[in-house]
């Protein structure tokens, strides 16, 4: 080790030792350092991710008459401002009340979507999907995104296949599908 000597106060020398800083072990910090920025960038934990790029956002609209009408007014205040806990709330008793309604199936799930309540939301959706509805395929779609939401790729990629060539989302599905 070398020696550094400096003075005291009182102007009598010292002597001390200067220690050897081994660069080895920088380097080892740097390079964990190196891998963890790399991995984060592959990962990407801000990312939106499948589930939020492809989720149609729709603005939810009701054209309703009648009573129902005050109350799914509000849903859709609250849904289209992204309270989607408040909105599913109005829309469940609405939808127990009558599940036939395809729009209200249709933005109750997503607000169960929203809500991480995938498994009830495949429920409402699979009826959509089964029936004559204008959201028969929105339906299928969003079942496959629900699935996406779980890293589901396998059943998200049959309800995808069941978007036909023409409809509104086919292009969409096909794109997601190839990234799954």
């Amino acid at each position: 080790m070398a020696k550094n000597i400096h003075f005291s106060e009182e102007g009598k020398p010292v002597e001390t030792q200067l220690k050897k800083v081994s660069f080895k072990s920088y380097i080892k910090w740097i390079a964990l350092a190196v891998v963890l920025v790399i991995g984060l960038f592959i990962w990407a934990p801000w990312s939106s991710g499948l589930y939020n790029k492809y989720a149609i956002s729709k603005q939810m609209s009701v054209t309703e008459r009648g009573e129902s009408a005050g109350v799914l007014t509000k849903a859709a205040e609250l849904y289209n401002s992204g309270d989607y806990t408040a909105a599913r709330k109005i829309m469940q008793k609405e939808y127990m009340s009558n599940p036939q309604d395809p729009l209200l199936s249709y933005y109750f799930s997503i607000t169960l979507i929203k809500n991480s309540q995938e498994h009830e939301a495949r429920t409402v959706l699979a009826k959509l999907y089964e029936g004559e509805s204008a959201f028969k395929y929105d339906a299928a779609y969003y079942v496959a995104l629900s699935y996406i939401k779980q890293d589901n790729k396998k059943d998200a990629l049959i309800w995808l296949s069941k978007i036909p060539e023409g409809t509104p989302n086919y292009e969409k599905a096909k794109e997601l599908s190839g990234k799954l």
